[in-house]
């Protein structure tokens, strides 16, 4: 495809150009090496999933090179991922074509709002990762700018029914007194950006080194803590304003974690920025012991300092003016039930927290009552959809990251320092893992996973409705119930079958089952009672004429895609 005239990207003057032979790394007991930099597997023996670990060092160019050659193999298979999921969400060719350059032509300012240092390395980036250019002219370094504005353009689908859970996190005084920052990362790409999650220790020149939770091909950060104890944490808000350029929020993030070293600067660097899009950064400096939810959007800025032992947020701003710009949520949005839950289980731990117990948080799967949500719930801190979860330890400079999947398996602790010290390779563990969760190890997640393909298969035949679909529907949706009881999207959907099979009694009971798990988002939980209220009311009264509505994963759509 070739670019509209004026969209491609201006690549920087200061980036030199990488030869197009191909850079081969060294492969030295398991750690691929370029010069000081490397990336190598951390997984425990015993559990089913590792992390990445890499540390990238030298001038802005040669850091970005080294980056885009030594994941290239996790780029690349990310890459495709992503356009085969691009393909099945849009069908049409022309269609993505013309979505493709309408993206171009918004984001071809693009280049003019980063830092200069970040947009080099980038350039360093996509020419170690894609030596020659494709003859297509949708080059690397146009498609991995491009990736880096990812959370700015898709932030409008924040607790919207198309990806309805977005991110927790909080900000906490540890008993030991070290500065806690946890949260968990809701980014539905895919489950493979939950297994190929990617640690990067980032040494830029002339810069403050720092530590950042990603994924291979981005440099930016969502969350991240530097050598001197300042730790950020991305989070959408949810409807937020939009404008029409700025710098990517997670290049903003770098170039603080990059450059700032406490608490001032980094406000004052994070007011200045100019943005296109809204969000909310848990920001802590250990040095100091100061922690605010920073509220930022292009119009608006406000600093939520904590007064407490905690602060917590999800996806909802607080101040008027941010809120102002913002599309209203309504009263039973996920944001809102996940920070109430959040917030009691905040003021239960007090001053008691320490890196197990935000673990515990984590992996919430309780409402604000604390009745059990079950698995997938969007409304629970814990939907089993984060990409990845952390706790920031960032008095130690000690990052603690799932495994996965999700939120699940062991915590295992990555040391900055030790990483810096350690140029040929990873350095032995810090510490001791964070055990994997008991749903996990009790084969409970896995009856979950089934039964979210049941469930996927449900809907497939519902959406289809040849012959017979009613009965192989319900079939299906009985099987997921059957491994999976507490999930409640396929209790709703089997309800919804019987109470088109005549069942009525039945299909109220089912539906009733399901709403006492209180199931997200706000329309899944709507759709629900308006069906259980058809059916209690009898056969005096039609049943709804739209089904109940489930959210199927990136994964499920692909699977269902290649069963058609």
């Amino acid at each position: 495809m070739v670019l509209l005239p004026g969209c491609a990207p201006r690549r920087p003057d200061t980036a030199p150009r990488a030869a197009a032979a191909d850079v081969a790394p060294e492969l030295v007991g398991g750690v691929l090496r370029l010069g000081d930099s490397w990336v190598a597997e951390d997984k425990p023996p015993d559990a089913p999933a590792g992390i990445l670990v890499g540390r990238f060092a030298g001038s802005p160019y040669d850091l970005g090179f080294s980056f885009g050659r030594l994941t290239r193999p996790w780029i690349r298979s990310q890459e495709t991922h992503l356009e085969t999921l691009f393909t099945v969400l849009i069908p049409g060719g022309f269609k993505r074509s013309l979505i493709r350059q309408l993206s171009a032509f918004r984001l071809r300012g693009l280049p003019d709002e980063i830092p200069k240092d970040l947009l080099v390395s980038i350039a360093g980036l996509a020419d170690g990762y894609e030596p020659v250019p494709p003859p297509s002219g949708w080059n690397a370094y146009r498609r991995i700018l491009d990736l880096h504005a990812l959370h700015d353009v898709s932030q409008r689908f924040v607790d919207a029914p198309a990806l309805a859970a977005a991110c927790t996190g909080f900000l906490a005084r540890a008993a030991d007194g070290s500065l806690l920052l946890a949260r968990d990362f809701d980014f539905e790409g895919g489950e493979i950006f939950d297994r190929q999650k990617l640690v990067s220790i980032i040494e830029p020149e002339g810069k403050i080194p720092y530590l950042s939770v990603g994924f291979a091909g981005m440099l930016g950060v969502v969350s991240g803590f530097n050598r001197q104890g300042l730790g950020v944490a991305l989070q959408a808000i949810a409807g937020g304003e939009t404008a029409a350029s700025g710098t990517p929020m997670t290049l903003l993030m770098a170039d603080v974690l990059g450059n700032e070293s406490t608490f001032d600067g980094a406000v004052t660097r994070l007011r200045t920025a100019r943005v296109f899009v809204s969000d909310l950064i848990l920001l802590g400096d250990a040095k100091t012991g100061r922690f605010a939810v920073v509220e930022k959007s292009p119009s608006a800025f406000a600093v939520h300092e904590a007064s407490g032992a905690s602060l917590g947020a999800t996806n909802e701003p607080e101040d008027a003016a941010v809120r102002r710009s913002a599309r209203a949520l309504p009263p039973g949005s996920t944001s809102k039930k996940r920070r109430a839950r959040l917030d009691d289980l905040l003021e239960a731990a007090g001053g008691s927290l320490d890196v197990a117990s935000a673990v515990a948080i984590l992996r919430d799967r309780r409402g604000v009552d604390g009745r059990d949500l079950g698995p997938g719930n969007r409304n629970a801190i814990d939907a089993s959809i984060a990409a990845h979860s952390v706790v920031f330890d960032l008095t130690h400079r000690r990052a603690w990251v799932a495994t996965a999947p999700h939120t699940l398996g062991p915590y295992l602790p990555v040391d900055l320092e030790a990483v810096l010290a350690s140029p040929g390779g990873p350095p032995p563990r810090a510490a001791e893992p964070i055990p994997a969760d008991t749903w996990l190890s009790d084969a409970g997640y896995g009856r979950y996973v089934h039964a979210r393909a049941a469930l996927a298969s449900a809907r497939r035949l519902e959406a289809e409705r040849k012959e017979g679909w009613l009965e192989a529907a319900r079939r299906d949706a009985e099987h997921a119930h059957e491994l999976s009881g507490e999930f409640a999207e396929a209790t709703a959907k089997l309800g919804e079958l019987e109470a088109r099979r005549g069942n009525r009694a039945r299909a109220r009971q089912l539906l009733d089952e399901a709403l006492a798990h209180d199931p997200g988002p706000a329309l899944l939980r709507a759709a629900a009672e308006q069906w259980r209220d058809a059916c209690a009311a009898g056969d005096r009264v039609p049943l709804p004429k739209e089904p109940i509505p489930t959210i199927p994963q990136p994964d499920e759509l692909l699977s269902e895609k290649g069963n058609r």
